[in-house]
């Protein structure tokens, strides 16, 4: 019966370390899938804090902004659940219905630039604010040229 008993305590120190193993794996997978959500979170924090600011009084897209709409498509090609709301936004200037159909304007400008750029059509939905979301509330030309944008807010589908 002696030995048996050998055997048996060699068999028990690979399981312990075949266990250890997975284990060591496992938490290496979980350390790799947490780093991968780190980065595409800060990828759609980078991704949101983009916009498209145009002239007054216009909706057409500057070439300017070619390269960050080709990495807004590129991320929303990549991204299978991810879902894009562009919204438009004029200045102040001028009535409430026509800054809305403007701000509008803007934004099926933007969504046909980047469906140019390849990106999901069924992805990607568009709204306008009109001049009701300024994000400088100065009454000169400076503020009116940032509240003159397209916002791109990311969303998960799900």
């Amino acid at each position: 019966m002696t030995a048996q008993a050998p055997a048996t305590s060699a068999v028990a120190p690979q399981k312990a370390a075949s266990s250890n193993a997975q284990g060591g794996s496992v938490n290496q997978a979980q350390l790799d899938a947490e780093k991968l959500a780190a980065q595409l979170r800060q990828q759609k924090a980078d991704l949101n804090a983009s916009q498209v600011l145009f002239d007054f009084d216009d909706y057409r897209v500057k070439p300017d902004y070619t390269d960050m709409l080709q990495k807004q498509a590129q991320f929303l090609k990549a991204q299978g659940l991810d879902k894009l709301v562009l919204q438009g936004n004029s200045d102040e200037r001028g009535g409430a219905e026509y800054n809305l159909a403007l701000g509008q304007k803007r934004a099926d400008a933007v969504r046909k630039a980047l469906l140019l750029l390849g990106a999901p059509e069924d992805r990607i939905e568009t709204i306008s604010f009109g001049k009701e979301k300024p994000k400088a509330s100065c009454h000169e030309e400076s503020c009116w040229a940032e509240n003159r944008r397209v916002d791109f807010v990311h969303n998960d589908k799900r």
